[in-house]
């Protein structure tokens, strides 16, 4: 990965959460943290991410280049004012810095547990700007129902893509 580019977290991976509620982080996603960590940060210095509740009983995972992205974003939002304060209060309350500790591992935060509903085995998966956890038995079944229900659903990317407008040029 190249300083300056955004990450983009791929990938499924199995993992428990252990008695003290820690959760390993795979070493692949470990890797790419570390490498978009930006130059000024000290060589030896540990890693941190932001857990916030995601949808349906998951929690996310955010790199603090990607929080802050979504921090700026809402200041452009097109919402209601009033929705946006409602969701920050909520959004920024349920979220929380946590370090990578040198075995690989987050603390992940009792009462965000206890909100998502997760338990001890776990799903990360990659989901571009962060990594979501989820219960692995919930979504082993989610992945199989959706791909029953919609077999097309995993088209060749560019077919969902939106079309170019008239004055663009089209994608390649």
């Amino acid at each position: 990965m190249r300083k300056g580019w955004p990450l983009v977290f791929t990938g499924t991976y199995e993992h428990s959460i252990d008695a003290k509620n820690r959760l390993a982080i795979p070493a692949e996603i470990r890797a790419q943290l570390w490498d978009a960590r930006p130059e000024r940060v000290v060589r030896d210095a540990p890693v941190s991410v932001y857990v916030t509740l995601g949808e349906k009983q998951s929690l996310c995972l955010y790199t603090e280049q990607s929080f802050e992205q979504r921090a700026s974003e809402l200041d452009r939002s097109e919402l209601d004012p009033e929705e946006v304060l409602e969701y920050e209060r909520l959004w920024y309350s349920l979220s929380r810095k946590v370090e990578i500790d040198a075995q690989g591992r987050v603390r992940m935060p009792d009462h965000l547990l206890e909100m998502a509903g997760l338990g001890k085995d776990v799903v990360l998966i990659g989901a571009k700007d962060r990594v979501e956890i989820r219960d692995r038995q919930s979504w082993h079944a989610h992945v199989k129902e959706s791909l029953a229900r919609r077999p097309n659903m995993l088209m060749n990317p560019r077919r969902a893509m939106k079309p170019p407008k008239a004055n663009e040029e089209p994608r390649q």
